[in-house]
């Protein structure tokens, strides 16, 4: 099972119909929605697929039928999908174009995600195809673009904000640092968590240095290259009220170097420490379960806890009984139950 369906399983029937989308009759789709909230991919494939037959106009249809195709890896039937639905999508063609520059995005294919995300009109394409532009080293229209969506509200507008201050800060490094952020955004995180530590170790002495340290250290870590965390955590200071994190992504490093008792001792000490945020510790332990190597590991991290984070780096880690024990109620505990 792949991380987009195991994702799929995990939400409720309220957040993967927002995953899906809107559409002109959402009714017609609820049989093969349920099939794909419970985890039965190809029942919902078959569902879709007999819908798209009899109902050749609906973007609902169109819509979720696309993105099983997605979840299937054929990449290629998706953006057909799409394709053939966006002249008779109204006045949803800018979600149309938006959803085919995501498929553009899982290809790799980055002049198509900078086309369609323009072309959508929506904030969240123009995101998208402003970090794209940033990969592709075009700044000034990645900057035109941050720079329309920096008034929006919301996530959008402070990403573009963000990416605004570090890329007219003018300093090299920063100016780095957002592009290699963009690499991670547009999920190239291998190339990214490669590229990061020269930008980082070189940025000005500046309160958010750590907290920049901090982040990428944890996103290396998770990204199978301990040895760049480890690296970046040398000769750091953790900022006032982070001491916390530091030792939590230490312990990461720990299990992912294969030395899992060290790595337990000290999420056991944060998770009975009384002036640290349970749940940014209940979060970073079940990070560590996803990059333990060995179930029996992962079982002694997550001990007594349930969430689907934890059933999800439980099956993850090859624990699956245990995976489904852990899970709350809902779809992915009833997958677990029944693959």
């Amino acid at each position: 099972m792949g991380p987009l369906l195991v994702l799929a399983i995990g939400l409720g029937c309220g957040d993967l119909q927002a995953m899906l989308g809107g559409g002109d009759d959402d009714t017609i789709v609820a049989a093969a929605e349920q099939k794909l909230s419970a985890g039965d991919l190809p029942g919902a494939a078959a569902e879709y697929q007999g819908l798209a037959a009899s109902h050749p106009d609906s973007v609902s249809v169109a819509v979720g039928l696309s993105y099983v195709q997605l979840l299937q890896g054929d990449l290629d039937a998706a953006d057909g999908t799409l394709a053939a639905i966006e002249p008779k999508a109204g006045e949803k063609v800018g979600e149309i174009k938006l959803r085919r520059a995501l498929v553009a995005l899982e290809k790799r294919e980055l002049e198509q995600v900078e086309t369609f995300g323009v072309d959508s009109g929506l904030p969240e394409g123009k995101l998208l195809a402003a970090e794209a532009f940033l990969v592709e080293l075009d700044s000034d229209r990645a900057l035109e673009l941050l720079r329309e969506l920096s008034a929006d509200g919301g996530v959008v507008g402070e990403t573009a904000r963000t990416y605004l201050e570090l890329l007219e800060s003018g300093n090299q490094h920063k100016g780095a640092l957002a592009e290699v952020s963009a690499l991670w955004a547009l999920g190239d995180r291998a190339q990214a968590v490669e590229s990061v530590e020269d930008s980082l170790k070189n940025l000005p002495e500046e309160a958010s240095k750590g907290n920049q340290i901090l982040l990428w250290a944890g996103r290396a870590v998770t990204s199978g290259r301990p040895d760049i965390a480890r690296n970046l955590l040398e000769d750091t200071f953790p900022p006032e009220g982070q001491q916390w994190r530091y030792q939590a992504t230490l312990a990461m490093i720990e299990i992912a170097d294969g030395n899992p008792d060290d790595g337990i001792t000290i999420l056991q000490g944060l998770r009975e420490a009384p002036d640290v945020p349970a749940d940014g510790v209940a979060d970073a332990i079940a990070t560590a379960c996803g990059v333990a190597k060995d179930p029996d590991v992962a079982r002694r991290l997550v001990e007594g806890m349930e969430s689907s984070a934890v059933a999800r780096c439980l099956h993850q880690a090859g624990a699956s009984a245990d995976a489904a024990a852990r899970a709350p109620t809902g779809g992915l505990k009833s997958f677990l139950e029944n693959p």
